[in-house]
């Protein structure tokens, strides 16, 4: 089976899929609240608020992307969601009802990814992995560490 990153693969935990819902809807309203913040307090600059809200919408697609990396089991990208979600919770505390409803999303969705039941999805596949990601005895071969070297003769070198 081909993997991309909309296939759902049959091993994945029921908590991971509520999670990955929760995720597009906390990245949903993140982006309409960034988008009305931004509207609603300038004045003046036009082209600086177009631009700001332009910068701001492709930050929260790369968050989405993320949120989709996640659904397929990438660790890093589960990690760079909370990382994303905390930063966004202590500048959104003071935002009223819209902050603390994007913090209590982005809470339970990141709980639900490192539940007991979900880690397993995020462990790494040990078939055939080395330090360098790719399959095979690494990227070069063995290391020159495990040659012999000429300048220092061994017991074994000397009988």
């Amino acid at each position: 089976m081909t993997r991309t990153p909309f296939t759902r693969r049959p091993d994945r935990p029921q908590v991971v899929t509520v999670s990955f819902v929760l995720w597009l809807v906390w990245v949903a309203v993140c982006l309409v609240a960034t988008v009305l913040q931004f509207v609603a307090g300038t004045g003046g600059n036009a082209i600086g608020t177009v631009l700001t809200v332009l910068v701001a919408i492709v930050v929260w697609g790369l968050v989405g992307w993320a949120v989709v990396r996640t659904a397929a089991g990438s660790r890093v990208a589960r990690i760079a969601l909370v990382v994303i979600a905390a930063a966004r919770a202590v500048l959104s505390l003071t935002s009223g009802e819209l902050g603390l409803l994007t913090i209590a999303l982005s809470v339970v969705a990141a709980v639900l990814l490192f539940l007991p039941s979900a880690r397993p999805f995020f462990a790494p596949s040990d078939a055939g992995r080395t330090d360098h990601g790719f399959s095979g005895p690494g990227v070069s071969g063995s290391s020159r560490a495990s040659w012999p070297d000429p300048d220092h003769a061994t017991d074994a070198d000397r009988t």
